[in-house]
């Protein structure tokens, strides 16, 4: 089987590429996905599978009406046109999500739990699932507050707290951390799997934090410390992106298929062992 990776530069890209050497792996440089010229042209021989990581992810900058067209380039047009090829050749498609078509929710949210993003990039994450189901086959994987081999959370914090006595980040956003090792082999071994086409989640396992308490976890040992914030009090004088409260999402349905992830803590202390 020859899978395709696009967006094979960014972190979960490079993550996917070390878990399948034998794929055909190419940046969004090297093929553009939004293009439907540059997809036609693309040599597909061989091509059994689809992996899509290619992703419009600055979030905040999204909601800036001049790169309001990108993200939804990326996140939702790409999406159909990978669909659409891979409907052409009959090979199953497998796309990332993420916690952002979420609006709201208590407890853990199921696979099966009403999207109703907020903002700009979770609205074109949410038309990027809808494209995904014009596959023959698909699995859209959600996930969330990612980190592996580029800029992410826990290396800001290790750079930031490196100089500083004292850090302040928001504890009313709640979720389970993701290392993309663990998230790229959930990709693969769900599209090994045979299980059926369908939403799935896929986290770091372990118990719901907040942001201020994934800091605290990452900054353990040192001396800085973490002070804890209010969203309202975060945002105030930026222009950001609305954030889901609870991005707590519920493994069940990749468990069914025989699928389970690893504590996040324990991913977090192989990661920082990487750096």
């Amino acid at each position: 089987m020859t899978i395709l990776i696009t967006g094979a530069g960014g972190q979960l890209g490079r993550a996917l590429v070390n878990q399948l050497p034998a794929a055909r792996a190419v940046t969004s440089a090297e093929l553009d996905i939004t293009s439907r010229e540059a997809l036609d042209a693309f040599d597909w021989a061989g091509i059994t599978a689809i992996v899509n990581a290619a992703a419009w992810t600055a979030v905040d900058k999204a909601e800036d009406l001049d790169s309001t067209p990108s993200a939804w380039d990326v996140n939702a047009t790409g999406v159909a046109n990978l669909a659409w090829h891979a409907r052409r050749l009959e090979i199953p498609l497998v796309h990332v999500s993420t916690d952002y078509v979420f609006g709201d929710g208590e407890g853990f949210l199921t696979a099966e739990h009403r999207i109703d993003p907020q903002g700009v990039y979770g609205i074109t994450k949410a038309a990027g699932e809808l494209a995904a189901r014009l596959a023959p086959t698909y699995y859209v994987v959600r996930t969330s507050w990612v980190f592996g081999d580029g800029p992410n959370f826990v290396r800001t914090m290790l750079r930031l707290g490196a100089d500083r006595d004292e850090l302040t980040v928001v504890d009313d956003q709640y979720g389970r951390p993701t290392y993309t090792v663990d998230l790229a082999a959930a990709l693969v071994a769900l599209l090994d799997s045979g299980a059926p086409s369908g939403t799935y989640h896929a986290t770091g396992a372990g118990d719901v934090v907040s942001w201020a308490d994934f800091a605290t976890a990452i900054l353990e040992g040192s001396s800085c410390k973490v002070r804890p914030i209010s969203s309202e009090e975060y945002a105030r004088g930026k222009t950001i992106a609305p954030r889901p409260s609870n991005s707590a999402l519920d493994l069940s349905a990749l468990e069914a298929a025989g699928i389970t992830m690893r504590d996040w803590r324990e991913a977090l202390a192989d990661y920082r062992r990487t750096l």
